[in-house]
């Protein structure tokens, strides 16, 4: 069977026109200008790194005067000086109060701790002793009983019975106890600690305990600190220190981006490696249906006629042309920067700063770049084109008519014939060709998605359909009742004297009311009565009555005599009134609790009933917003490119006005500022370049769903279930979160990931190309003072002798002057201007052809879309005054310096007749 072979000789495709292209561009900051504007915003920078100086020093010393205020909060009167170094201090003991004492006891006696003697005179084991039994214990009783309280200030909760209220207060006071117990031991293992340590002379010991900077030599810290502040440096790459090394970062306002084109051309097609297999008995016949569409399926149906029916399907899943696949992958590329206009867009690739103003080395440097680049490029998206196409194939037992190509084959031999489908491969030829150069001018701007406006999702929730909760109002006792009764009674116990309690008859009760019984107090208890009437020969005083309760409830109407006791030998007869306590009795009580437990518990199955709606309600509502939230359809990428360049040129403007001239100033000054810039500078062509989160992450921003706290007990998580801050939800249906979402980054709900990174970055850098031909012009505007200044300019500029002398010529300088910065970037200027001039001059191409016929006139940037493909000879070109020039190919500025060929499928099966050798199984 045949297999591709490379194409060594590719002169029979010349003239092939492109079938399409794509624009790339490197651009290259340029090192040595100092910016005005840029030096400004790492002042900042620097001014907060001193700042952090003081900050780092300043703990080694302290305030030995003391600030004291008067009940007004006026600072009584001080003489402060400059603070002195630290001096070991008693660390500050919040846990114990008996550490707390003992500091206070420290810290009275004016000087550290150093003799052990002292330690044992100040907190030897009597004072100790003294500590733990006049202050540790008294304070920790005050505690006991503060805490106490609040058991009796419990209070039941709804639908809680009394036994459960009782068993609640016991567990609460049973948890103060305990934690007064360890409280109280604590203190005490405290105390033997210390105690043993001063028995032992562990004074190093204790200085740790109860000191800070014990054992430190603090005037010598701050010298090692202050050491660490003015150290020198011999390899700034290996020692940079932000804190020291801010203020000297140069940055230039210029820079040079350099523009290529890639250029795509169909130049063969071949059939590929077999993706099935057909046979034909003598006799049959085969019909194939070939389809389009987005899944490949292959269906093979076989009938008891012997007539076999195949039908093919094939087609990509995404791009089936590598140049669409370049162009959706440069736009979804975050490394490039972005421009947008209305005629069209094209990415560019950062690669790192150059200290060279030479244009042919940052040319060569951007060829490189851009042939990895692309190289790299092409050959991924061509991989994963092949891996869009498969062949599958399943047998059914039904005919399935489509309209489509239908293709018969029959076999009218007499010999079994094989035939193999294969697919349809396509040779496509990249060459890139340098198209221009442009010099451009460079600012930053810091955090700029704040001024972004974002989206906010309407979501109307479905409430909760909450069923009643019935009335749980607790029913009370029927109260106390007083019933007041009358007893007749006889004193008759003739000469003998009477002492104490002296019973004249028991009580009959009357009825007792519905549901109440007699209250009754233990034994012994007596209740007063009171004497209604007495009748007796000489009786004429008042006696006291009581009710005494007796053995087995019985209640005894008796004189209370006192202990002198009373004689009186004549017969009286009283009418004591009685006043009895009725109050609920058991059984009421009991009927009572049982209907007021009924009621809770229907209340708490209402609102345990609720909760759970409200929460599946809640949940649903969550889940439903958040893969609504999934699901939203992102805006076009050239209106979220569009918005962002606006806000970048919003500050641009900003930054070159005033505060109070951007606010102010009339239209007039803005229309000229605006006009100004864009008569020097290309604003359609601003790129933009979004700087890595990472460089400053941003504070974690709210969630769109503030459902954290609400639902963790709802949620089943595969992880370990630690607390991370920026966890997010997923469902079963949601979309894959959008990038940023594990980092915590602010999203826009309608925004894509390039969108996403420009919300979050802390600056993005802002290219604009200078119009060709205005590049003096510009170098003036922006050496003005308002603008980027001229510091640095006058520097010399180290280069090699070669391209000093090469600049001297340009400009026409002395021979033994000196070149500067300043002559290097005009010698620039005339080399971007004298490049930017050719590209818009007419020549004949290719210059080898002889056939005038064959020849076509236009300018060096659209020659490969008039006269199309010459195949490179040298291969790879990245320095532009290679000597080895293709003939073809002579252009030093807009050559064509890179080719290589791509092998793609397409969605086309080609039937073919083969043959096998029935002894080997090899096809012939």
């Amino acid at each position: 069977m045949t297999n591709a072979k490379r194409i060594s000789d590719l002169t029979s495709y010349t003239s092939i026109l492109p079938y399409d292209s794509e624009l790339y561009g490197v651009y290259q900051s340029l090192i040595g200008w100092k910016s005005k504007r840029q030096a400004n915003r790492m002042k900042d920078a620097y001014e907060q790194e001193s700042f952090a100086l003081l900050s780092r020093l300043a703990p080694y010393f302290e305030l030995r005067e003391r600030i004291d205020f008067n009940a007004d909060f006026f600072i009584e009167d001080v003489v402060l000086g400059p603070a002195s170094f630290s001096r070991p201090r008693v660390v500050q003991q919040d846990q114990s109060i008996l550490l707390e004492k003992i500091g206070e006891a420290l810290s009275s006696y004016g000087k550290p701790v150093d003799d052990i003697g002292d330690w044992d005179h100040l907190i030897g084991y009597d004072a100790l002793k003294k500590l733990l039994n006049d202050v540790v214990l008294p304070y920790y009783r005050d505690l006991s009983i503060e805490r106490g309280r609040k058991v009796h200030q419990l209070e039941p909760t709804a639908g809680e019975s009394d036994e459960s209220f009782r068993q609640r207060q016991l567990a609460y006071g049973s948890q103060i106890q305990s934690e007064i117990r360890k409280l109280i031991e604590t203190d005490a293992q405290y105390a033997g600690v210390i105690q043993a340590l001063i028995e032992n002379k562990r004074s190093d010991e204790l200085r740790k305990i109860f000191y800070v900077n014990s054992d430190k030599d603090v005037e010598q810290a701050f010298k090692d600190a202050l050491a660490t502040t003015n150290s020198s440096y011999e390899d700034p790459y290996l020692t940079f220190d932000p804190n020291k090394d801010v203020k000297d970062v140069s940055l230039s306002p210029l820079g040079i981006v350099h523009l290529f084109r890639q250029y795509f051309f169909e130049l063969d097609t071949f059939l590929g490696t077999p993706t099935s297999h057909v046979w034909l008995s003598p006799g049959a016949s085969v019909e194939l249906i070939e389809t389009s569409s987005r899944k490949i399926t292959t269906e093979k149906i076989v009938e008891t006629s012997l007539e076999t029916d195949q039908k093919t399907e094939s087609s990509s899943t995404d791009q089936d042309d590598i140049s669409e696949a370049v162009k959706q992958d440069n736009k979804n590329d975050m490394k490039l920067g972005i421009t947008t206009t209305a005629k069209q867009s094209w990415g560019t690739g950062s690669v790192t700063a150059t200290g060279s103003l030479n244009m042919d080395q940052t040319q060569q440097v951007a060829r490189e770049d851009t042939h990895k680049k692309m190289r790299q490029q092409t050959q991924k998206l061509s991989t994963e084109i092949r891996q869009n196409y498969k062949s599958t194939f399943r047998t059914v037992t039904e005919v399935t008519d489509t309209s489509s190509k239908r293709y018969l084959l029959s076999n009218t031999s007499k010999n079994l014939i094989n035939y193999e489908l294969r697919r349809k491969m396509r040779q496509i030829g990249v060459q890139v060709q340098d198209v221009g150069t442009y010099l451009c001018w460079e600012t930053f701007v810091d955090d700029p998605g704040e001024q972004l406006g974002l989206a906010n999702l309407i979501h109307i929730a479905q409430p909760a359909e909450l069923v009643s909760v019935p009335d749980h109002t607790r029913i009370p006792y029927p109260e106390d009742q007083l019933v007041s009764l009358k007893v007749n009674a006889s004193w008759n116990f003739g000469e003998s004297r009477k002492r104490g309690f002296v019973m004249l008859t028991p009580l009959d009760l009357p009825f007792a009311p519905e549901g109440l019984e007699l209250r009754r107090e233990p034994e012994g208890t007596i209740i007063p009565a009171y004497q209604v009437s007495g009748a007796g020969t000489d009786f004429t005083g008042i006696w006291a009555f009581g009710v005494r309760f007796a053995e087995k409830g019985e209640l005894q109407l008796g004189v209370i005599a006192g202990d002198g006791g009373i004689e009186w030998d004549k017969q009286i007869s009283f009418v004591v009134n009685v006043v009895l306590t009725y109050t609920a009795s058991n059984a009421t009580k009991a009927n009572i609790d049982l209907l007021n437990q009924q009621k809770n518990t229907a209340a708490a199955a209402a609102t345990e009933e609720n909760l759970r709606k409200t929460k599946e309600a809640l949940l649903k509502d969550s889940k439903e917003r958040l893969e609504i939230v999934r699901g939203l359809s992102k805006r076009s990428f050239e209106d979220l490119r569009e918005e962002e360049r606006i806000i970048v040129y919003r500050n641009l403007l900003r930054s070159l006005m005033s505060d109070f001239q951007y606010g102010h100033a009339d239209d007039r000054s803005r229309h000229v500022l605006s006009e100004l810039i864009n008569s020097i500078f290309d604003i359609d062509k601003m790129l933009y370049f979004v700087a890595p989160e990472w460089w400053k992450p941003r504070i974690e921003q709210p969630s769109l769903f503030t459902l954290r706290t609400r639902l963790n007990n709802q949620i089943i998580s595969w992880s370990r279930g630690d607390h991370r801050p920026d966890n997010y939800w997923i469902t079963e249906k949601t979309a894959p979160a959008p990038m940023g979402s594990s980092l915590g980054w602010l999203l826009q709900l309608d925004g894509d990931n390039l969108r996403n990174a420009f919300l979050n970055a802390p600056w993005v850098k802002a290219v604009i190309p200078i119009r060709p031909g205005k590049e003096q012009a510009a170098l003036q505007w922006l050496q003005s003072v308002n603008v980027e200044g001229s510091e640095g300019l006058d520097d010399h500029y180290t280069a090699s002798d070669e391209e000093l002398d090469s600049i001297r010529v340009k400009l026409g300088m002395d021979p033994a002057e000196t070149v500067t910065i300043r002559n290097a970037i005009d010698s620039l200027c005339k080399d971007v201007a004298e490049k930017n001039k050719e590209s818009t001059q007419r020549k004949t191409y290719p210059e080898t052809e002889t056939n005038p016929d064959d020849k076509v006139t236009t300018t060096p940037v659209q020659k490969v879309y008039e006269h199309g493909f010459y195949p490179l000879q040298g291969g790879f070109r990245f320095d532009p005054n290679d000597p080895d020039k293709d003939p073809n190919n002579k252009d030093k500025n807009f050559a064509v310096f890179d080719q290589w060929i791509e092998v793609l499928p397409t969605d086309q099966v080609v039937p073919v007749e083969v043959a096998y050798d029935p002894k080997t199984g090899r096809q012939l």
